[in-house]
């Protein structure tokens, strides 16, 4: 069987068919490269105005899920209406349970501003206010009024007083008394006493009487100065109402539309006029008590969206219950907690409402009570402000109660697919709350649009990073080198993190080289540096091959041992490996024992395929009688986990070489599973595991001999190094692709397999020497009496 030439071990892009000279004259792309069905559900989900229809995203990490579904939920958003403005206010019936109000975009920051000059304008207001002359004009003539009156009955009173020859006389502070005069003059106390008896008595009986009037017209003169005082103060409230009024109504007018805001400010009116006389305290000037009189007008305005284009797109970096929901800040106040509405902080619910929020979902399942809490909003339709330990203890009195706000956004979490699907089967209200998945694919097909999207794509990395654009070589090369990524070469990688390392790192060998572009040679410097600092673990593998401390034959035959290639994976790094592969047949009853399982090394991928080559054997040699062998399989040397069905072919052929005491060629290692009917399946890490064993090889001195064998399935999946390819052409090397069981068996020992005709393998045949060897195990055997040292042993 012929191995495949060197054209088949690597699909290399052509720089000359490429219609441009560098990535620089191609455009932006438009969308990710080969996420056509992904966008097309991430549109769906984003546009589909009904509850349950969040949207996870799914895919591999590196795969620009992020930022790709980000951009297009950004120019999705840009067509939307932007938002309201979230506030809160003052409860002036539940001080406890804050109330929320909502503005058109831009007009919250209008309103809180009205607010506050609403709180400190009485001060001039009400200073204008009473020194108008239409207030000084309605005041002066209550006081007029007054003052007439309380001349009018005192004058009645001095008048009486006149005519008994007394006079009123005022003794400061508003005592009055009654003392005798004559022809205008007051009498001294010497002349009243040289009066007549008689008139003396007369005097001191007017000055009683008349100090009973004056009683009695103070009295009501105090009346009447009470309710003078009572009119004055409510023509001052009247006034300061009017006043209050006038300066609310314009707030009123302009949010007309809003009844909840209308509503408020009537409250706020109400409360005013109830502490008007506080207002009429502002006469004394000072600005910061007046604000401490007011602190319940103020407004809180959680969320502004006066400068925001369109919906908002939030991105949650933090997935914690307070930086999800909002909380509650505690300040200190004259050494006791204070918690009032001012201090209500907005959640990214809330800033993300009326538009989407963007949260990865690993974050987000870190905290069990973010999850729960998203889980309640998207219930209810509602982003409620609770405080986490009030919550876990239902019997904690609740010191502040935000009013909640209705919902209205779209949540896209990101993730790989498994956690998608194990959220769907462990969690019974994910699927209900989350029924739109956007799966992002790693790869997409090898074809002219594709790669044209993915140099669009390194043209778009290179603008956005200041890098070198890629020429025709590179251009090239960088196509191969994500298809090799792949491990497909009809497919290219579109995971644009691994792009966009790639990008950068031979960006800096090409300035090195004075390289005004990145060609294929900095690729290459690249992903050689790359290797080389992931190397060290393969390092030390090769090293312990190359001293002979782990046992791997090159050259030369042996019965029942084989070369296996396997992977291996160091911190992402996948190398190949070869693998002894040996195996034991004795007569027994038709058992294969798998030292790797009983080990506890083999994973259950493995112990599958070593019970289909078990399901093999029989089908093909038992013939219709019980298999007599008993066969043990093992990897030497090797004592780490090992899984996957890949070195099947390989386990198969060691058995039967150890069956048949066939030798096999050492220079030629394969991989391959099998199934029952002895076909060759494919297999992953095809390249790797050339590679492996070339490197091998090539450590020791390449000869024609040296060679792998693969399922012919696997010849889609060569993207191998240029050395490899290089060492096939030039007959150094060789790779093998085969069909069948029967054709590995014959390059690996040299032997026609052979087919059953008329029940029967050909003579000479491969096959046929296992059948007989088998037919001779079944055989009864004879125990021979052996005498040692005069005793009898069977």
């Amino acid at each position: 069987m012929s191995p495949l030439p060197a054209e088949k071990l690597r699909l290399a892009t052509d720089p000359a068919k490429l219609p441009f000279d560098s990535t620089a004259e191609l455009p932006a792309p438009v969308g990710p490269v080969g996420q056509d069905r992904a966008m097309r559900a991430l549109a769906f989900g984003a546009g589909l105005e009904q509850p349950g229809y969040n949207i996870f995203v799914s895919g591999p990490a590196d795969a620009g899920k992020h930022i790709s579904a980000k951009l297009a939920l950004e120019r999705l958003a840009a067509s939307m209406p932007v938002p309201d403005d979230i506030a809160y206010v003052h409860n002036f019936a539940e001080s406890h349970q804050p109330r929320l109000l909502r503005f058109p975009a831009g007009e919250g920051v209008k309103f809180r501003r009205e607010m506050a000059d609403l709180v400190t304008a009485p001060k001039t207001s009400m200073l204008r206010l009473f020194a108008s002359e239409d207030y000084l004009k309605k005041r002066g003539l209550l006081e007029d009024e007054y003052h007439r009156a309380a001349d009018e009955t005192i004058g009645h009173i001095r008048h009486a007083a006149e005519a008994r020859g007394l006079a009123l006389v005022e003794h400061g502070e508003g005592s009055f008394d009654f003392e005798p005069f004559q022809d205008g003059l007051l009498l001294p106390e010497r002349q009243v006493r040289a009066l007549p008896r008689p008139q003396r008595d007369q005097l001191t009986q007017d000055t009683s009487t008349l100090r009973r009037a004056l009683e009695r017209a103070t009295d009501v003169l105090e009346g009447l100065r009470l309710r003078t005082l009572d009119r004055l103060r409510l023509l001052d409230k009247e006034m300061c109402e009017a006043e209050l009024r006038r300066m609310v109504r314009p707030i009123a007018l302009a949010h007309a539309e809003r009844p909840d805001v209308v509503a408020w400010l009537d409250e706020v009116l109400a409360d005013l006029f109830a502490s008007a006389e506080a207002s009429l305290a502002m006469e004394n000037g000072d600005e910061d008590a007046q604000r401490a009189q007011f602190p319940r007008y103020d407004v809180n305005l959680i969320v502004d969206h006066s400068a925001t284009k369109g919906a908002p797109v939030v991105t949650l970096s933090q997935a914690s219950f307070t930086q999800l929901t909002g909380k509650v800040e505690h300040a200190p106040l004259l050494a006791e907690p204070s918690n009032d509405f001012m201090h209500i902080r907005a959640g990214a619910l809330h800033r993300a409402n009326g538009g989407f929020l963007l949260i990865d979902a690993t974050d987000l399942f870190k905290h069990d009570a973010s999850w729960e809490a998203l889980k309640r909003a998207l219930r209810s339709r509602q982003a409620r402000i609770d405080n986490l330990a009030e919550l876990a203890d239902r019997s904690h009195v609740l010191s502040i109660q935000p009013e909640p706000l209705p919902l209205n956004l779209k949540v896209v979490l990101f993730g790989e697919e498994s956690i998608y699907h194990r959220l769907c089967q462990s969690d019974p209200e994910f699927a209900g709350l989350f029924k739109v998945q956007a799966d992002f694919s790693a790869t997409a097909p090898r074809d002219d649009v594709h790669c044209t999207e993915l140099l669009a794509m390194a043209g778009a990395i290179a603008r956005q990073n200041g890098l070198r654009h890629l020429d025709r070589t590179g251009a090239a090369r960088l196509i191969d080198e994500a298809a090799r990524k792949t491990g497909d070469a009809e497919k290219i990688s579109v995971r644009t993190g691994h792009l966009a390392d790639l990008l950068r790192e031979a960006d800096h060998f090409a300035a090195r080289a004075g390289h005004a572009l990145i060609g294929d040679t900095d690729l290459a410097l690249a992903l050689a540096a790359k290797d080389d600092r992931l190397s060290r673990a393969k390092a030390i593998d090769y090293e312990l091959i190359h001293r002979g401390i782990v046992f791997i034959d090159t050259d030369g035959e042996r019965s029942g041992q084989v070369n296996g290639l396997t992977v291996l994976n160091a911190g992402g790094h996948a190398f190949g490996l070869p693998a002894r592969i040996t195996a034991q047949a004795h007569p027994g009853h038709g058992s294969v024992t798998d030292i790797e399982r009983i080990s506890a090394f083999g994973g259950p991928s493995h112990t599958k395929g070593v019970q289909i080559l078990s399901g093999y054997l029989n089908g093909t040699y038992s013939n219709g009688r019980p298999l007599s062998v008993s066969a043990s399989v093992a990897f030497e040397q090797f004592h780490g986990r090992i899984d996957g069905d890949s070195a099947s072919a390989a386990e198969l052929i060691a058995i039967l070489s150890a069956i048949a005491d066939i030798p096999l060629k050492q220079s030629i290692a394969i991989t391959g599973s099998i199934n029952q009917h002895g076909l060759m399946q494919p297999i992953g890490g095809a390249n790797e595991k050339i590679e492996g064993f070339f490197d091998v090889c090539a450590a020791r001195g390449l000869a024609p001999h040296h060679g792998v064998i693969i399922p012919s399935a696997n010849i889609v999946s060569l993207m191998l190094r240029d050395d490899v390819v290089d060492a096939v052409r030039a007959g150094r090397f060789s790779v093998h692709a085969v069909d069948t069981i029967n054709d590995a068996i014959e390059i690996l020992s040299g032997m026609k397999a052979g087919v059953r005709k008329n029940g029967a393998f050909p003579r000479g045949s491969f096959n046929r020497r296992v059948e007989e060897k088998l037919i001779n195990f079944a055989r009864p055997r004879v125990l021979r009496p052996v005498r040692l040292d005069g005793w009898r042993w069977f």
